[in-house]
């Protein structure tokens, strides 16, 4: 009776339907926040190690590290069909419908990790001097893409994973996961980058093993907490067995979401090739730029992460009006946080560049970038939370309208218009990223209000 009645009180307590809209938000966003700056702060670290091997060598894992994103992308939808169907069954209070959910996407995990590890490897050389990598910067591209694309399962699952926690009201679990899997690349980063006794110096290869063995450490922490029963949700080795229906309604959930996602990097793959067009320089400035507005971006994610959550568990508890009053009251918090972060990108520009890479051309292309396209992420910042809103709900489809709208149909031919045309020259690409950024935010803004997201079934 005593072990039940903590059960009951435990159960009570992350109960996310009822009570206070903000005390649930702020009980999910922290450990969400946190989860999406533990990410970041990898990338941080490792534009800065990295870029102590050279302009060349920070322009090769720049171009690379948007290639193995855009194939991470491919799966990552994934998790948000995980994440839609976990967040519903939790809130009908089906523990064993959301059990098998989860074990069902774990298994598609693991089989489009594998295509697409295989794809990526296959065209990787190409569409790094495509990108625009030259002699000196190939080679170092094509080495640290055979570790990382080969590894990439890791990276895939371990997002994948975590939406499935996060999904299930366990966010502060998927960041504690992420914290221990990002202290070990933040460990062995430098040490097989530049090597440490008899330890060999790596280069950016060593960058590219650093996050594959970071991940899947990360991988088998999840893993160990699912199968033993540590979690709100879990699996069993029972449940391994394909159920060809449910994994059809997952992927029917994650394709359009996996779509955007796809369109978004993908994208990027198109502005980095604008920009290529600018020279060494001009990639690595893009690169350490680019990286800086990600890391503003860190509390958005995070925010909007919860909002998906919420959505669900609440629409999956029959209560649409309160999912949608905790979209809004997200969306206004991510806001306001942005204007914040726009106003010290802005201002700081030059030396936040500078510390990353001090060579005069990158702080220039760079410092220009930031001071563009800053105060843009604060459009961007409603469109992320309103979007995981749609994810939430089960309802991608408008996320994936939005985003092909917006970065195909306005960013990239504004971005080359501007830069090609009206003869702005690299200043276009920025602007371009900035029109379409405001037009993101204020798409998403009119059809969330729409409301027909309420009635999407999962």
């Amino acid at each position: 009776m005593d072990i039940k009645h903590r059960e009951d009180t435990t159960a009570q307590h992350r109960d996310l339907t009822t009570g206070s809209l903000h005390r649930d938000i702020w009980y999910l966003a922290p450990p969400m926040m946190l989860e999406t700056g533990i990410t970041n702060v990898v990338q941080i670290l490792d534009t800065y190690w990295v870029a102590q091997l050279g302009s060349e060598a920070l322009a090769a894992v720049t171009i690379s590290i948007t290639i193995r994103w855009v194939i991470n992308s491919l799966a990552n939808g994934l998790g948000i069909g995980g994440l839609a169907v976990v967040a519903r069954r939790i809130g009908a209070r089906d523990r064993a419908a959301a059990d098998h959910a989860a074990t069902q996407t774990l298994l598609l995990g693991i089989v489009f990790s594998i295509i697409l590890g295989l794809l990526g490897l296959a065209v990787a050389r190409p569409l790094l001097i495509l990108l625009g990598a030259d002699t000196e910067v190939l080679p170092l591209g094509l080495a640290y893409l055979r570790v990382a694309l080969a590894g990439i399962f890791t990276l895939i699952l371990v997002f994948v994973l975590n939406s499935i926690l996060r999904g299930a009201g366990e966010a502060r679990k998927a960041m504690a996961v992420l914290f221990l899997s990002t202290t070990t690349i933040v460990v062995l980063e430098p040490l097989l980058i530049f090597g440490l006794g008899p330890i060999p110096a790596l280069g950016v290869i060593g960058s590219a093993w650093a996050n594959v063995l970071g991940y899947g450490t990360g991988v088998a922490i999840q893993l160990v907490i699912l199968f033993s029963g540590r979690a709100r949700i879990g699996m069993s080795l029972k449940s391994l067995k394909p159920d060809f229906p449910l994994m059809g309604r997952i992927i029917s959930i994650a394709l359009p979401s996996t779509i955007q996602m796809t369109l978004r990097s993908s994208s990027r793959l198109v502005i980095l090739g604008l920009v290529g067009i600018y020279g060494t320089y001009a990639t690595a400035g893009y690169g350490v730029a680019n990286r800086l507005l990600l890391v503003a971006l860190i509390p958005i994610f995070g925010l909007g992460n919860a909002t998906a959550t919420l959505v669900g568990q609440n629409l999956g508890a029959g209560k649409p009006e309160r999912a949608g009053r905790i979209a809004w009251w997200v969306s206004a918090y991510a806001a306001g946080f942005m204007i914040a972060a726009a106003l010290l990108l802005f201002s700081l520009a030059n030396p936040l560049i500078s510390l990353f890479d001090p060579t005069p051309q990158v702080v220039v292309f760079g410092t220009e970038c930031l001071r563009v396209v800053s105060f843009s992420l604060i459009s961007s910042a409603v469109g992320v939370t309103l979007a995981r809103g749609f994810d939430g709900a089960g309802n991608t489809v408008p996320a994936m309208a939005i985003n092909l709208l917006t970065l195909w149909g306005m960013e990239i031919p504004f971005a080359y218009g501007l830069s090609r045309w009206l003869a702005l020259g690299i200043l276009g690409v920025w602007w371009g990223r900035t029109i379409a950024n405001v037009a993101n935010g204020l798409f998403f803004f009119i059809w969330f209000r729409r409301g027909r997201w309420k009635l999407r079934q999962v």
